[in-house]
């Protein structure tokens, strides 16, 4: 059997086993029912809540994106967007510390765009485009006036393979990006395929920006930073605001006023002597106080039922595949239970400082070195009453182990209580167990 083979049957394994019922946030943020059709495009009458973060402005991207790159890239912002609000990951490869790698179906970008005697050139020169995708952000100045910047490539890396997989775009996304993609504590309504509608670069900046300050209704910002976020710093462009004024912020705001059927509708002014820009906006879709919750990582995770949350799992997946490509896992099972038991462990232990990823990796670090022979957590041993390796050798039994692993599994923590005395828990290595229970009773 091949590794590609070896790592897919890996990862089905470890959905069977961990998946179980877990109950996700999809219930609470479903997708808003109600639609509308500009352009050939469909947009939501009623704009579901979608997580941003301000300092993460599509206005940063491109000014000159094709409807191909649009699509292309609504669909690598959906699939995070789904993957985080625990809705759906079944176009995620895989995910860890350093990026998330997901799978873009080609045949949700609408088949007209496409030359049929050129369509594989057309999926190149667009995956070209988002490989030129970079976050900007400039730092200072310092006290010599210096600016810094910090510029962060959106996509490294890009795949399509036809012979292998004709149906996919592989996407490798940093997690610098991911992350700020779909931040934990900051939320806005964003229409990407509305955003896609705007035919200028201005316009699409200008929205952008309204959408980082989650379209309030009134909201001031000063001429540098609004000349800044729509990109004319760097170039030294458009410094005086008469001709910003009449030649970028005014075509802008008439395009967006174009669509306020569907969204909303912009006024602004410039107070006389003060360097800032007062924008007011109305709103004409449907706001709904959707409630939205995003899943975390560090995360605790149940200790009845030890199912991690999609993003715990997935990452889990991810870890055990890039081990088995360098050390044999015959125990998948077992090993599994054994982490997550160490996590769960770890994170009473630890509490709001538990950090999954560097618990992760170090686990990981030592299943490389092939010294993870048992978790930490049932290193625990009766110290206090009399001599710990002569109680383990009396009451150790295999048969006991078997069982008491069985009953975890499934859950049933009373009856392992009713069944197993502390010290037989102890001796088989299930002192968290006792600890756990001690918890519960005071």
């Amino acid at each position: 059997m091949s590794n590609k083979e070896d790592n897919d049957l890996l990862g089905d394994q470890l959905d069977q086993e961990y998946s179980g019922e877990q109950s996700t946030n999809s219930e609470k943020a479903d997708a808003l029912e109600g639609e509308l059709v500009i352009n050939g495009l469909t947009v939501e009458e009623e704009r579901e809540f979608r997580v941003i973060n301000r300092s993460f402005s599509l206005a940063e991207y491109s000014n000159s994106f094709t409807k191909i790159q649009w699509l292309l890239f609504i669909e690598i912002y959906e699939t995070v967007k789904q993957f985080y609000l625990d809705r759906d990951d079944q176009y995620v490869e895989s995910f860890s510390m350093e990026s998330i790698i997901i799978r873009v179906p080609v045949n949700k970008i609408d088949s007209k765009l496409f030359d049929p005697s050129n369509r594989s050139k057309q999926l190149r020169d667009a995956a070209e485009g988002l490989m030129d995708m970079r976050v900007r952000n400039y730092i200072g100045p310092n006290k010599q006036g210096q600016m810094g910047f910090d510029f962060i490539s959106m996509f490294p890396r890009i795949t399509y393979n036809p012979t292998d997989d004709k149906d996919h775009i592989i996407v490798k996304v940093q997690s610098e990006i991911y992350e700020e993609m779909v931040p934990i504590q900051s939320y806005a309504q964003l229409d990407l395929k509305l955003l896609e509608a705007l035919t200028t670069g201005n316009a699409q900046r200008l929205y952008a920006i309204f959408k980082s300050y989650a379209f309030k209704p009134k909201f001031t910002i000063s001429f540098e930073s609004l000349r800044r976020q729509m990109g004319f710093f760097e170039s030294n462009t458009y410094p005086q605001w008469k001709y910003f004024n009449s030649q970028v912020l005014k075509p802008a705001v008439e395009q967006i006023n174009k669509h306020k059927k569907y969204d909303i509708a912009v006024t602004y002014e410039k107070p006389r002597g003060k360097d800032e820009v007062v924008f007011k906006i109305t709103n004409f879709s449907k706001q709904r106080n959707r409630y939205a919750e995003v899943l975390s990582l560090n995360e605790v995770i149940d200790a009845k039922t030890r199912i991690p949350n999609r993003l715990q799992r997935r990452y889990l997946q991810t870890t055990l595949k890039n081990c088995s490509k360098n050390v044999t896992i015959t125990n998948l099972e077992e090993l599994m239970s054994w982490i997550i038991s160490d996590i769960i462990s770890m994170q009473r232990k630890v509490g709001l400082k538990f950090d999954f990823k560097h618990a992760v990796n170090s686990i990981s670090k030592q299943i490389l070195n092939r010294i993870y022979t048992e978790p930490f957590s049932h290193q625990h041993l009766l110290e206090t009453s009399g001599n710990a390796n002569s109680i383990k050798v009396a009451l150790a039994d295999e048969f006991i182990q078997r069982e008491i692993s069985r009953l975890e599994k499934k859950g049933l923590y009373d009856e392992i209580r009713l069944r197993f005395t502390d010290q037989e828990l102890i001796a088989n290595r299930y002192q968290y167990l006792v600890d756990q229970f001690n918890e519960d009773d005071s």
